[in-house]
């Protein structure tokens, strides 16, 4: 059980109070270096998080306490890390606070009732959703071979590596179809709470639009920094290693162009026009060596599963999600798909011979130019092409292709190939507007990697991981409210 929850009133009162028994320094501290801190932990409403977390702790025995307290301390950290101002390590940051009361006083807590380093390390266990292993055992012993299989090396640069499990993505298309659910979803408890803490509010104060939002999804490498070889220990046989991290695996880091050891970040997002800002909507860690193709079916299932108030309208992805399974899904949903094409696909046997087409299945004329979108006929269901120089087909084109002023008129139908032609035709100017957001992913990586720093923490074991990404996306949504706060001030 929970012995006492600190409401969001409870903490403005203690902090105002706390206040009043700083010195000078330590005002002056709170309201020039701490400031943006404060305003952006002040908007972040921990009572959404109390209903949630309930059902995680036992109604009997020794009750847990300073359950908010913990999780302000967890956004606190990563505000301070990205800035420079903590070193990237759990330890030294609850020590630290035992000695900082300016610091402690933001979290909610005096001095002398400080939650210690165990509890921290209890709230994350709580929220995954894993059986319980021996596998990080300081005394469990593994293979040596353990993590000697790489994956195939791509084929040209930058390309991803491929699934090792051969038509995957219709496995789990059979499986969504059939209205099953996608098993071994460990982060379902983070991703919920992020849903309650982070995205519910953030739909609230109007940063993320409340309906036919365009969505975007990308995955990143992770790269650990535990030894993909092991540890010999004293007196146990050469064949047997100890290993840190043994979730972690061999991945191709597409960027880099290398092998890396480590894990893939998935993590589907949308971009705010009017603050130029991304948020991030769901956050999946899975193991380096899965395709993006099978992580998005995985997290798109996994967002409309936590996050219902969710409606997507759009989603942009890169070629790696370029799958027939990915289209049918998306179109199942009345979603419309801006998928880059793979260029490894040929032509569909569906389109005819009579028409001669683009790699992006644009139909071209007789003279190899690229024709132009002209509308939809609803009643045959046909997208129409024209020429590309329209009324002045005569005066510019040298080829006799037709009788009509305004040169040749091609149809399609959308049904001969569902990658091709789509709902908005690729190569218009609406679908690259809509296409261009699909950058909110890209910058989002860097901002957790690089901006908050998780490539530099030494992080062991995927349940870590996962949870501070998920305390990295609330710090972006916080950053973002912050910033609608100040622009409508001004």
């Amino acid at each position: 059980m929970i012995k006492y929850w600190q409401s969001m009133q409870d903490y403005k009162y203690f902090l105002t109070e706390s206040k009043a028994h700083f010195d000078s320094s330590e005002r002056n501290r709170l309201h020039t270096e701490l400031w943006e801190i404060w305003q952006k932990l002040r908007l972040f409403d921990t009572d959404r998080a109390m209903e949630f977390l309930l059902p995680f702790y036992s109604a009997t025995g020794r009750p847990a306490k300073n359950q908010p307290q913990i999780l302000r301390s967890f956004i606190l950290f990563f505000f301070l890390y990205s800035q420079g101002l903590a070193k990237p390590s759990l330890t030294l940051w609850v020590d630290r606070l035992k000695d900082d009361r300016v610091l402690a006083s933001l979290i909610g807590c005096a001095l002398d009732s400080l939650p210690p380093l165990g509890s921290y390390f209890d709230f994350m266990d709580r929220l995954w959703a894993a059986p319980a292993t021996d596998l990080y055992a300081r005394n469990r012993l593994l293979p040596a071979s353990w993590n000697r299989k790489k994956p195939d090396r791509p084929k040209g640069k930058h390309q991803k590596a491929q699934e090792t499990k051969q038509k995957i993505t219709e496995s789990i298309e059979r499986r969504l179809m059939a209205g099953k659910d996608i098993p071994f979803n460990f982060e379902r408890r983070l991703q919920q709470l992020f849903y309650h803490v982070a995205v519910l509010p953030s739909m609230e104060c109007g940063l993320i639009p409340q309906e036919r939002l365009t969505v975007s999804g990308d995955g990143t490498a992770v790269h650990t920094h535990a030894c993909p070889y092991g540890h010999h220990r004293d007196g146990s046989p050469d064949s047997l290693r100890h290993f840190s991290d043994p979730d972690a695996a061999w991945g191709w880091d597409s960027d880099l162009d290398q092998f890396y050891f480590g894990y893939t970040l998935f993590q589907l997002s949308c971009h705010n026009v009017e603050l130029k800002t991304d948020i991030p909507l769901l956050l999946r860690f899975t193991s380096a060596r899965r395709h993006d193709s099978v992580s998005f079916l995985v997290s798109f299932h996994e967002l409309g599963k936590h996050m219902p108030a969710v409606s997507i309208g759009n989603m942009c992805l890169d070629s790696a999600m370029d799958n027939y399974p990915t289209y049918r899904i998306l179109q199942k949903k009345e979603i419309r798909a801006f998928i880059d094409l793979n260029d490894k696909c040929g032509r569909p046997k569906t389109v005819p011979d009579t028409i001669t087409i683009d790699k992006d299945g644009t139909p071209l004329c007789q003279e190899k130019l690229r024709m132009k979108p002209n509308g939809y006929d609803r009643s045959s269901g046909y997208l129409m092409w024209r020429c590309t120089y329209g009324k002045e087909h005569c005066s510019k084109c040298r080829n006799s292709c037709t009788d009509s002023k305004y040169g040749r008129v091609v149809k399609t139908r959308p049904e001969w190939d569902i990658r091709l032609y789509t709902d908005v035709p690729r190569g218009t100017d609406a679908y690259k507007k809509i296409y261009k957001q699909r950058t909110a992913t890209e910058r989002i990586n860097n901002r957790i990697l690089n901006g908050y720093g998780l490539h530099r923490m030494f992080i062991h074991t995927k349940e870590h991981y996962s949870f501070m990404a998920a305390m990295i996306g609330i710090c972006i949504h916080l950053d973002a409210r912050y910033k609608q706060q100040v622009k409508t001030a001004a």
